[in-house]
This record gives structure tokens, sequence and C-alpha cells, in this order.
């Protein structure tokens, strides 16, 4: 495009990208009028739909982590790219059971649904972890969104960070849970309209490239296996895919929202795949690059208010756990205005946190790594061992968070068979501890 032609495209790329913020802003606005109660804040009042409840999900399991990650892995190992979100779904398939049992806690996070199964200590322990790692998140979410801001209109890094993050921490502050539900509907049309229609009409340019297959010398059923412990696991049991179900009006609802979400991911996993095979074609890896090279102006104005609804409709999310439970710290009866005042501060505390972060760290990955590594390893066991109505020992609980947490982190951080072997180690070691520590049910509900 000519530079001449270049400059009022440009203009109306960046009033499109405030008027995107201000939209989010006033949503965050007009929610905050409708909190009247603490179920109000923390999970919209139970009275969600299957199809808010679809989209939020959808949208926050849609990040920019996700897309790309998708497009890299099928750059860089053919198919195999369509396991990332193929691995999603069987996590959320494999939580359908459990479903009937989660959204009918009367809680609002994960910890105080572990802290039903073994304890206060636990609770505040696992809110203490949960949090801190999930700043590690909202961090890296808030470099993604600022590195393809600047890239996409010229804007500093710095104040592009400063503005998506004072944004997304504005309304999810003010709004909670209704706000966070009613943005993640909008962010996920923009993010089906964005990334779909052009991976469609990629692979219709191209149906019959060729490339390896899910399962290559490349990336094996060992690596398959270490993908399902730490990504699907996160989705059977995940902070923020339990805070969507806790909203659920009932439990009918939420199995359908989660098998509705599901059955989106698994096509969504190929088309996603294709778009990283079809960029090995031109020898370009970037999304943006793939829609510069392929398509109109337009086309990639689209893209990038997809990508960054993908990043924002995530960290909102992610925002909103993470203050949740550091405020349980301060004011342990949630039920209360108090407490909603309390949490609202943690949030804003933690959104700054988040921007700090993202303005001192320029890599994702090195932030990524720490935050999944401790959560994956930690978690999962613990809270499906309550779920199936087991029990053990504070102490026992306490020690398989803090190994399997250690373990997954290392692995991740090696990467390779060694750092899959860990991985998988880390469940077990969880597993084997807490099996240790088993004391009959009554003891349990005695404490």
């Amino acid at each position: 495009m000519a530079g001449r032609n270049a400059r009022p495209f440009l203009a109306m790329n960046v009033i499109l990208f405030f008027s995107y913020l201000a939209l989010v802003l006033v949503i965050g606005c007009l929610c905050a009028r409708r909190i009247k109660t603490a179920d109000d804040y923390y999970v919209a009042g139970r009275h969600t739909g299957v199809l808010h409840l679809t989209g939020s999900l959808l949208a926050t399991i849609l990040g920019s982590s996700a897309i790309l990650g998708s497009i890299d892995l099928g750059y860089e190992k053919g198919w195999a790219g369509a396991w990332l979100m193929v691995c999603g779904a069987i996590g959320l398939l494999a939580l359908l059971p459990l479903v009937k049992f989660v959204a009918l806690f009367r809680g609002y996070n994960l910890s105080m649904l572990l802290g039903s199964f073994y304890g206060n200590t636990v609770r505040k322990m696992s809110g203490a972890v949960i949090a801190v790692a999930w700043l590690g998140v909202i961090g890296a979410q808030l470099i993604g969104a600022a590195k393809i801001t600047a890239g996409m209109f010229g804007i500093p890094y710095s104040l592009a960070c400063i503005v998506i993050g004072l944004t997304l921490t504005f309304y999810t502050t003010v709004g909670g849970q209704f706000s966070i539900i009613r943005t993640d509907l909008l962010q996920c049309l923009l993010i089906f309209l964005g990334i779909v229609p052009l991976a469609v009409a990629l692979f219709l340019r191209s149906p019959s490239l060729k490339a390896a297959p899910m399962l290559s010398p490349s990336f094996n059923a060992f690596d398959l296996l270490g993908m399902i412990f730490s990504y699907s696991t996160t989705y059977l049991v995940g902070p923020d895919i339990y805070s969507r179900l806790f909203c659920a009006k009932d439990k009918a609802t939420a199995q359908k929202a989660v098998l509705a979400t599901a059955l989106t991911l698994i096509p969504l996993a190929f088309l996603l795949a294709f778009t990283g095979i079809y960029g090995a074609r031109i020898h370009a890896a970037d999304l943006f690059t793939i829609a510069t090279n392929e398509f109109p102006p337009a086309v990639t104005t689209l893209l990038y208010f997809a990508m960054l609804s993908a990043i924002m409709s995530s960290a909102d999310t992610t925002l909103f756990t993470a203050g949740g439970l550091l405020s349980q710290f301060f004011h342990e009866q949630m039920n209360s205005r108090e407490s909603i005042a309390i949490t609202r501060i943690c949030t804003a505390a933690i959104g700054v946190l988040a921007i700090v972060i993202a303005l001192c760290f320029h890599s994702i990955l090195t932030v990524l790594l720490f935050a999944l590594g401790v959560y994956a390893g930690a978690f999962v066991v613990p809270v499906l061992w309550g779920l199936l109505g087991l029990a053990s020992r504070r102490g026992f609980v306490l020690s398989a968070i803090l190994a399997g947490g250690l373990l997954a982190l290392v692995g991740k951080t090696l990467g390779g068979p060694l750092g899959n072997m860990l991985v998988i180690l880390a469940f077990l070691a969880n597993l084997a501890i807490l099996a240790l520590g088993k004391i009959p049910c009554k003891k349990r509900q005695e404490r």
C-alpha cells in the first residue's frame, strides 16, 4: 500500500483500537451497576445460560498461546499442530462426568473447593500459589497484546502495554464476572470472525497440501502423552474453567456448555494446524505475515482485533481469578459486600503488577513456563482426589502440592524426553503422597 494511502488506513485502525477499548470499558461500567450481592460479583448471580457460558469458555480457552501455539506447532510438526486444541477437547470431555459436582459447588473459586476437601490451610496455600502463578500468565498475555499492537499501529510497546493493561484491569475490577462474561461473548465472536474465515480460505486454496501426520518421529506418542499430562489436565482441573462453571444456572447448562466447547475445539484444531502448514509452504510462521501476504489489509485488521480479543478474554478471567484468590487472605468470608471491595483492590493490584512484569520482560515463553509448570503438577491430582470423595491428611496434601509443582516446573523448564518424564512423574508423586496420607472420610468430615 502506498505511503499516502497507508496513513488514513492506519489512522482508521488506531480509531478502531481505542473504540474497542472504550466499548469494553462501557460494558464494565454497565455491569458494575448490576452488582448487588457477592454472588453477582463473583459468579454473575449463577444465572448464566448455555450461549453466554459456551462463549465465555471458548473465549477463555482461545488465548494467544493456544491459537499461535497451534499454528507454530503446525508450522514445525505438520498435522501434530492439531494436538494442542484436541488435547484441550480431551480434557473437557474428561471433565463432563465431574461437571455436576463442580456446578453444584456454592463457592467462588478453586481454592475454596480445595478448602472444602482439605481444610483452611490448604485453601490459603493453594490460593497463594495459584495467584502468583496466574500473575505470570496475565503478564505473558499483556506482552502478547502489546507486541501485536505495537507492530500493527507503530505505537510504542510500553504505551500499548499500559493502555491495554489498565483497560483490562478496570473493566474486570469494577464489573466482576458480569463484565467478563458479557465481554467474552463479544470477544468470542471477533475471534471466530477473524480466525476461522482466514483458515478456511487458506485450506480452500490448497486442500491437498501435504504435511507430516499427527504422530511422526518429530512428534511421537511420548510427546503426546506429555502434552496430555501437562495440557489436557489444565482443562480437566483449571481455575478459569471452573470459575465459568460456577456461574452456570444449573448443572445441565454447565454440561451442555462444556460439551459444545469441546466439540467446537476439534475442527478448530485442524484449521489452526493447517494454517501453520500453509505458512511453512511460504516460509512464514507468523499469522500476521501470512495474512499480510495472502489477503487485503482489511483482513489483517480483523485478524488483529481477533487476536486482541483472544488475549483480553483470557487475561480478564485469569486476572479476576487471581484477585479473588488473593483477597481471601484479607477477608475469609467472601459472601459479603466488604469482600467485594477487598477483591477489587486485590484485582487492581495484580493488574498493575502484571503491567510491570510485561514492561520488564518481553519473552512470553519465559513467563508462561513458570506459571503452567507450577499449576499442572501441583493441583490437578488433589482436586480430582477431593471430587472423587477421597481424603488425605493436611500435611500430605500440602507436601503433594509442593512436590508435584516443583517436579512439573523442572520438567517444563528442561523440555524434551527428560522433561516429559518429570511432568508425568509429578502427577505420580502427587498421587502417591495423597495415597499415603489417606484417612477415612468420617474423620475428614469431623475435621
